[in-house]
Parts: C-alpha cells; sequence; structure tokens
C-alpha cells in the first residue's frame, strides 16, 4: 500500500531535483543488474558502487530474487541501496532525500502476479513499468521487455510506440534505453532475446542496456552500442559462442558500470568488486545532418537549370535573441542546389534558425526555426520566398536564389563591393576570387552587372 503524503512529497522533490540534473551538463550514474539476491557478493557490488559516488543508480532488471517477493523485496534491495531510495519505506535506513535509484524490471520481479511487490516498493514515474527521466546531457527510457507486460514488448507493441514516439520529442543529446532481456548476447544460459531487437538506431537511440544473462558483455551492431550488465550480484554465467559485433567479453567476478555522461561524450567504464577496470567505452551524440538546397544568384543558369557547385558555410543560431551560433558546418552546393551538412553540436526537437553564407553573397537566414527529428533535417531556401526571413531572396527563372554581391561580407550591396569587382577588372583578375559573382573564374562586365543590379535594389542582410 502506498503512503500518500510521501507520493506527494516525491513529487515535489522530483521535479526540483529534475530541473536541477536537467541542467547540468554532466552527470555520473552507475548500472547494476542481476543484482537482487541479498549476500556478501551483491554487498561488494554495493559497496563498489558507493565509492564511485554515483549521482543515481539505474538496472537492468531482476532486483528481487528469487520470485520477486514483499517478503524479500526490502532485504534484496533496500538493505544496500536505501540510501539512493525514496521514498523509502523499508527498514535500512533513512532513504534518499529525492529518489536517485530507477530499476527496470525483470522476470524474477514479475515471479510474484502482478509484480506488485516491485510496484508497491518503489515511486516512479509513468506507469512505473516503463517510463523515461531526463538526468544532465541523457535522456533514459525503461522498458518492460517481460512477457507479462500487458502493453507488449515487440516492436510494433503499445510500449514501443510510446518508445519511439518519446524518442522522437527528445531534445537532449544522449539517448539511453534500458531493460531486462538482451538483443544481443554470447551467453549460453539465456543468450539473446530477438524479439528485443526494435530499430533503436533509427528511433534514435544512442545506447542500449539490458541484463538476463549473468555477464559482462559489449557490443556493437550496425553501428550501436548494447551493453549486457548481469553481474550485479546472483552467480555467474558462462559464454557460447562469440556473436558478431561482440566486443568485449567479462565474467570473472561480480562489478558494475560506472557512467560519466558530458555534453560532448559518454565514458562508460566497467569494474569488479576488486576495483579493476575490465572495459571502458566512449560514446559520442550523434551527428545532426542537414539536407539542404539552396542556389547562388550568380552560380545559378535559369535557361539550363544548373549551378556552378561552390562551397558554402551553413551556421545553426539559437531561436531566441541574441541569436548565438550553436554550430556550423562547410560544405558544398552541388549542381542541383543540394548539399548534406553534419553538425556535432545540435540537439533534436530545438529549434534553430538556419543562416547560409557564400563568399560573395548576402548572408541569408531562413524565415523560422526548424527542428532535427532523430538526427535528420531537410531545408529548402529555392522553393519559395518566403523560406528566408523577411522574403530576402531573388527569383531567377523558377527557383529563388540569394542576393550575389556582397564581395566583401559586410552585410549589403554597396558601392564598396562595386568598387572591389571594377578594380578586378581592371587588373583582368581571374582565379578563384571573390570579385567572379557567376563562377566562370574571371571578373567582368557580368559580374558588374550583378553588383549594379543589386545595389539598385537595395540587398542588405536581414535578420530576425
Amino acid at each position: 500500500m502506498r503512503i500518500l503524503f510521501s507520493g506527494l512529497t516525491f513529487v515535489l522533490l522530483t521535479a526540483l531535483t529534475f530541473h536541477q540534473l536537467k541542467s547540468q551538463s554532466s552527470v555520473k550514474f552507475a548500472v547494476i543488474g542481476d543484482y537482487g539476491n541479498a549476500g556478501p557478493d551483491e554487498e561488494a557490488v554495493a559497496n563498489l558502487v558507493k565509492n564511485h559516488n554515483p549521482d543515481f543508480i539505474i538496472t537492468t532488471g531482476d532486483n528481487n530474487y528469487d520470485v520477486g517477493s514483499s517478503y524479500t523485496i526490502d532485504e534484496n534491495i533496500g538493505q544496500y541501496y536505501h540510501d539512493f531510495i525514496f521514498p523509502y519505506k523499508g527498514s535500512y535506513g533513512n532513504g534518499a532525500a529525492y529518489n536517485r535509484f530507477f530499476p527496470s524490471l525483470g522476470n524474477h520481479d514479475w515471479g510474484t502476479p502482478g509484480a506488485l511487490p516491485y510496484l508497491n516498493y518503489f515511486i516512479l514515474p509513468g506507469n512505473e513499468r516503463y517510463y523515461d527521466f531526463i538526468k544532465g546531457p541523457v535522456h533514459f527510457f525503461v522498458i518492460d521487455s517481460d512477457t507479462n507486460e500487458t502493453d507488449g514488448r515487440d516492436s510494433n507493441s503499445v510500449q514501443a510506440q510510446w518508445l519511439k514516439n518519446k524518442l522522437a520529442q527528445s531534445s537532449s543529446r544522449f539517448n539511453i534505453v534500458y531493460f531486462h532481456h538482451p538483443p544481443y548476447c554470447s551467453g549460453f544460459i539465456n543468450g539473446s532475446e530477438a524479439v528485443m531487437r526494435w530499430p533503436f538506431k533509427s528511433w534514435g537511440v544512442s545506447a542500449v542496456m539490458s541484463g538476463h544473462e549473468h555477464l559482462y558483455e559489449r557490443l556493437s551492431v550496425n553501428g550501436l552500442t548494447y551493453f549486457v550488465n548481469g553481474l550485479g550480484g546472483n552467480l555467474r554465467s558462462i559464454f557460447g559462442f562469440p556473436l558478431a559485433g561482440s566486443q568485449v567479453r567479462y565474467n570473472g567476478n561480480y562489478g558494475a558500470m560506472i557512467v560519466e555522461a558530458n555534453n560532448d561524450s559518454i565514458v562508460s567504464k566497467f569494474y569488479n568488486i576488486a576495483n579493476s577496470l575490465r572495459d571502458n567505452v566512449k560514446i559520442l551524440p550523434a551527428v545532426k545532418q542537414l539536407t539542404l538546397n539552396a542556389f547562388i544568384e550568380g552560380f545559378y543558369n535559369e535557361i539550363s537549370g544548373v549551378m556552378i557547385p561552390d562551397s558554402v558555410k551553413i551556421y545553426l543560431r539559437e531561436s531566441i535573441s541574441p541569436h548565438m551560433i550553436i554550430d556550423s558546418s562547410t560544405g558544398m552546393l552541388n549542381s542541383s542546389g543540394s548539399g548534406l551538412f553534419s553538425f556535432t553540436k545540435a540537439d533534436n526537437a530545438t529549434g534553430y534558425f538556419i543562416m547560409i553564407k557564400h563568399r560573395n553573397s548576402v548572408e541569408t537566414w531562413s524565415s523560422a526555426v526548424n527542428i532535427f527529428t532523430i538526427n535528420k533535417l531537410d531545408y529548402d531556401f529555392s522553393l519559395n520566398q518566403a523560406s528566408a526571413f523577411d522574403n530576402n531572396l531573388v527569383l531567377k527563372g523558377s527557383k529563388y536564389c540569394i542576393y550575389s554581391g556582397d564581395v566583401n561580407q559586410d552585410g549589403a550591396v554597396d558601392a564598396s563591393d562595386l568598387s572591389i569587382v571594377e578594380n578586378s577588372v581592371l587588373n583582368s583578375g581571374n582565379g578563384y576570387i571573390s570579385s567572379d559573382l557567376n563562377g566562370d573564374n574571371t571578373s567582368d562586365a557580368a559580374d558588374l552587372s550583378i553588383v549594379e543590379n543589386n545595389i539598385f535594389k537595395g540587398v542588405t542582410v536581414v535578420r530576425p
């Protein structure tokens, strides 16, 4: 039975703590799995974890052996981890000031009908069987991979669709999914659970963590890192034939993962209970890719519909004034006006203005903020004038183009640009030079004409 006033306190303190940890740029957390069997082995793992002083703990299931009973749950969990749990209703200590313990359900937790002892012991977000939370740069998604889960466990289930939708909305640098039954595992006893091979990578997941097999393994499958961590203190398993993608295998002793997450990387280490480092891996944020279409006025031939390719620099700028630069990428716009640009500092589900700069064209901004969804974004400046802020584009044939003529990049096409081009024409300038506005590698009358026309129009940069 739940204690209502403690639940209310939990909600209030969790809201405060959520805000504090969300704003942090880094967090440290421990990962334990298949641990809930009271005794010296579990105690040794708990001591290891506490010596590393993590901000919080997550579990990959089997928190309460053997059958998830209410008679054993406090002995198996609270005895060793009460100072991470809030609200703590057991008999081993005072508990934590706010919740720092985020378990996932295992098959042994479901050993009692409805997994009620587990659900009554913890107060967790969402429906408590599967839920999500954010700490620092990481968005965590907890899944129930057991056959008893009423919302299903295959990739088309209600639970899976919840995960897919949540991931699409996540703006965190990293998305970690964890649950009990491993999609990939070289263990001999339980091995892989193929039904849990959801399309995690295409949904935007950074890493997958699981347990069930009582060993440690790290695998890379289709470029995504999978961890199996079941050495939390209840017996040890053995390995079978290594799966393709298996990179590290260890079952020599019990242990835990200690993970540090920063804005630029996640560093995951596995230590055994002798505090001996057995694995160390770095995970980088997913690269965000922008597919951009834009045409440069002087370089685009409206008769042939072909543009002379040239490089541009794309900036992502904050949606709120003063629109600070978040990231930039230099790449080539091809003859069709298309280019692919990669960003390492941008986040999903976060609004950015797109700003395009070319060596002798007017800096041009997107008309509104845009977001990356699962690391992808498409934007086309050429389809209509309203795709640029304040309609700052010129129509050539059927394509809207960014204005050429800002040779000195001072934000306006004016007499100073005309002077540069005139001097270059007089000196027979040629090659890859800024005064060549139509991309024919020569400064001539055609370039002068572009500058003069845009001076007459009063072309300048227009910013939000």
